[in-house]
């Protein structure tokens, strides 16, 4: 074996081994790339279901409230017209 045959021999093989790191390299970044893309959906989906549940728990609290509000008005509202026929039976009276 010469020298020539050794070099060529070394060349060939460095030649295949940047056509292989041509082509991996790009395949791995996609790959990297997929991984963070689809753990950042993720993440986005779990903050959309996080707010959804927080704002539903807000509204149903203030629909609660609104509630307990008209419930009482309603109680005041009777009180009121109750006191009002009261008077208009004493006045209808005399």
């Amino acid at each position: 074996m010469t020298i020539d045959f050794i070099l060529q021999v070394a060349t060939l093989l460095g030649v295949v081994f940047a056509v292989f790191l041509y082509f991996k390299k790009p395949q791995e970044r996609s790959e990297i790339t997929d991984a963070v893309f689809d753990n950042k959906f993720i993440n986005l989906e779990k903050t959309v279901v996080n707010l959804r549940d927080n704002h539903i728990h807000t509204l149903q609290g203030d629909l609660d409230k609104h509630i307990q509000d008209n419930q009482m008005f309603a109680i005041e509202t009777t009180r009121s017209l109750t006191k009002v026929e009261t008077l208009l039976e004493q006045l209808l009276k005399k």
